[in-house]
């Protein structure tokens, strides 16, 4: 009777288990084949998508600190997208400690979808690269920006700079076709 038993509770196990695969529910895990094996392949909702975007942002900004770059929490906007965690107020890193810290943590985030529409920067980008273009011909040691470096450029662009100079100060009015006012020999 023994055997009988567990025969009838083993069918009613793989009767329920391909009732649930074969339904339409998007709740209940489905069995996938792959080769001679089958993995179980849970059913995954926007709710999931959230939590393992937001681990995923949590995890990076993590190894970022551990990196030595200070950012903030990230957040996730009331549309429910999570969004890339900014630089603490004050906080300045050159463009080589991003790039080392991010080459350190940027896997964790290789997955991680962002719902904020991306803005087009190419006009933008272009507008920098043409003035770093002047500049070079102009004599200054400046690299070109990108759409990803061109914030960590442009603070590059302002420390890095001696503005003191009234060469350099000329050359970037000459080349930007913008007044720096005091610091400029034009208005004096």
């Amino acid at each position: 009777m023994t055997n009988k038993l567990t025969t009838l509770i083993l069918l009613a196990v793989i009767s329920l288990l391909l009732v649930a695969c074969n339904s339409g529910s998007d709740d209940v895990a489905s069995l996938r084949t792959t080769g001679d094996t089958q993995a179980v392949e849970p059913a995954v909702d926007a709710a999931d998508i959230l939590r393992d975007d937001e681990a995923a942002m949590m995890a990076y900004t993590q190894c970022m600190r551990d990196q030595g770059i200070e950012l903030l929490d990230p957040v996730v906007d009331a549309d429910g997208n999570v969004q890339k965690p900014e630089l603490a107020e004050g906080f300045e890193a050159s463009k080589e400690k991003w790039a080392a810290a991010d080459a350190a943590c940027g896997e964790l985030i290789e997955r991680v979808t962002f719902g904020k529409k991306r803005v087009d920067m190419s006009e933008t980008v272009d507008q920098w690269v043409a003035l770093a273009t002047c500049l070079r011909e102009e004599g200054l040691d400046v690299d070109d920006p990108t759409a990803e470096t061109l914030e960590f450029w442009l603070t590059d662009l302002k420390t890095t700079i001696d503005w003191n100079d009234p060469d350099i100060v000329q050359a970037y009015e000459s080349c930007s076709g913008t007044s720096l006012g005091g610091n400029s020999g034009k208005g004096k």
